[in-house]
């Protein structure tokens, strides 16, 4: 499910000898914890992070998916609770895989991993395409 952001495999993003890890973002942060950043209230930072970064692919790959994986999963939360006699027991479902789903991704943002999460990756990487930033 995932990759390193460096298919070379030496794990080296520039010149000063720094890992991909290390590379730097227009926050002036390194792209991990930026990425992790992209995750942190769900779409609402996916967003930000999407419109403040420019630069960076790393760091704007993961605000794409965090916008990609997290409108879906509050939209079916809030359908869900609606529905009766299995509404309560669906949305705790619902919120149980948002908060895996959540705490993995930020893990692997900040470890510096291109993880893609099945189709969300993709359609994320596709959206990024698509206008022009990749």
């Amino acid at each position: 499910m995932g990759m390193n952001p460096n298919p070379s495999g030496d794990n080296k993003d520039d010149a000063s000898g720094g890992t991909a890890a290390e590379a730097a973002t227009s926050l002036g942060t390194t792209q991990n914890v930026a990425g992790l950043l992209a995750y942190i209230l769900g779409w609402v930072t996916g967003i930000v992070f999407l419109i403040i970064e420019k630069e960076n692919n790393f760091v704007r790959f993961h605000a794409m998916q965090s916008i990609v994986i997290f409108v879906p999963l509050m939209i079916a939360s809030v359908v869900v609770g609606f529905l009766p006699i299995v509404g309560d027991a669906l949305s705790t479902i619902v919120g149980l895989a948002t908060l895996s789903i959540w705490l993995f991704m930020m893990y692997q943002a900040f470890q510096g991993k291109l993880c893609k999460f099945p189709y969300a990756g993709d359609f994320a990487e596709s959206q990024l395409r698509n206008t022009g930033t990749t």
